[in-house]
């Protein structure tokens, strides 16, 4: 495992980018997704005719449309969920609540959003791709988040995503090291909250969200809970409104979460310190490593984003520190030449592992050895945990179900 101590240890972002363009410029390999791109073409087309023959929705990305089908078709529990100050929604989050009950508008509805997505995306992997390859136009956000344009690689879900990229050798293959929730372990860690470390540190497979919602609902939470909790759950981390998680949390008693994480003092003072700054109209904030960064933020918003930067710019220091520390132990372990870093996006770093290698010591031995060099902790904070994975395509049959949000900063 990689002990970072955060004194000794400098995150050197420069190297991160140099790293991360390099490979850019050689190009990052992908299939040819013509095919695929024809065949969810004709599931959107097939879903928009779904809309217009059973609904009478003519255009299903209009939004006065959708809102007359749905005050047209008013019942107690549409009204309930899609009726929010007297205007009617239909933000994802509504329509699966809908669909979560059966309402097949609410399905047929996110069927169609969910393909029409994907037909975007791999429609801009097809208008760059050049010889085989795209070259993105790499950029740092302000917490130096890394984000691509041309095309937009951090916007693809992973499920597709893994359905487009391929290693530059064939025959070669493509392992994933996903850092999992890392944002709520790094502010967990940095303000010290000790009952919810502990709970980062239960030996359980389950995880924070798990851990915490049934500790406060006496229950598991279904998937869509789950997603939705762990939506409020990052909103509260950079000081969300109890309204505003009200709205967020519609399927569960958000309120009782609200209350919970605002019962840690150390949260508190973290906020209170972040609004006193944002008062001051203060820019620069430093992460856990001292990195400076700036809001260049003005207005209501500055507080959020005072919150924010140390948080996701310390998962930045991070990330440059483990695509360092990955070069230099492939090289210690003699590993360069079978297993080199490709690209890396959000918290997840992809390599491409050399398949004579991989087949002669077994895929075992390749997740092993990364996972030593990947697994990390920063000072006393409880211990990083990664997801390792092979990336290769499969099905995409769920339209519906819910997948992390994967924006660009």
């Amino acid at each position: 495992m990689f002990y970072i101590d955060s004194v000794l240890m400098e995150p050197d972002i420069e190297y991160m980018k140099s790293r991360i363009q390099e490979n850019l410029d050689r190009g990052i390999a992908v299939y040819d997704v013509s095919d695929l791109y024809k065949e969810i073409l004709k599931s959107q087309e097939a879903a928009a005719l779904n809309l217009r023959s059973a609904y009478g929705i003519a255009n299903p990305n209009s939004s006065q449309q959708l809102q007359n089908f749905i005050l047209n078709n008013l019942d107690s529990r549409i009204e309930q969920v899609c009726i929010v100050n007297d205007k009617v929604t239909t933000k994802k989050e509504a329509l699966q609540e809908l669909a979560r009950e059966g309402y097949q508008f609410a399905i047929d509805l996110l069927t169609y959003r969910k393909v029409k997505k994907y037909a975007e995306a791999l429609k801009s992997i097809l208008d760059y791709t050049e010889d085989g390859v795209v070259r993105p136009i790499m950029s740092l956000g302000k917490t130096n988040r890394v984000n691509y344009k041309e095309p937009a690689l951090m916007n693809i879900p992973k499920k597709l995503l893994w359905n487009v990229i391929a290693p530059r050798k064939p025959g070669n293959i493509l392992i994933s090291v996903d850092i999992k929730n890392q944002e709520p372990w790094i502010l967990i860690n940095m303000l010290g909250i000790e009952e919810l470390k502990e709970k980062l540190s239960a030996s359980s497979k389950e995880g924070l969200y798990d851990i915490v919602f049934k500790e406060l609902y006496g229950r598991e939470a279904s998937a869509l809970e789950r997603s939705q909790f762990k939506t409020c759950w990052n909103a509260l981390t950079y000081g969300a409104t109890k309204a505003s998680i009200l709205a967020r949390g519609k399927i569960f008693d958000a309120e009782k979460l609200y209350n919970y994480f605002n019962s840690f003092d150390e949260f508190k003072e973290y906020r209170n310190k972040c609004y006193a700054m944002a008062k001051r109209k203060m820019q620069r904030v430093e992460t856990y490593f001292g990195t400076e960064l700036y809001a260049n933020q003005l207005g209501a918003a500055l507080q959020r984003v005072l919150m924010d930067l140390p948080i996701q710019g310390t998962g930045s220091d991070i990330l440059a520190l483990l695509i360092q520390h990955a070069d230099e132990e492939l090289v210690d372990r003699e590993l360069d030449d079978v297993i080199e870093f490709y690209f890396s996006r959000h918290d997840e770093i992809i390599f491409e592992v050399d398949g004579e290698y991989a087949n002669r010591v077994g895929l075992d031995t390749v997740y092993a050895e990364l996972r030593d060099i990947m697994e990390h902790q920063v000072d006393d904070w409880e211990q990083f945990k990664v997801e390792i994975k092979k990336v290769e395509p499969a099905p995409i049959i769920n339209y519906t179900e819910d997948e992390e949000e994967e924006d660009e900063e």
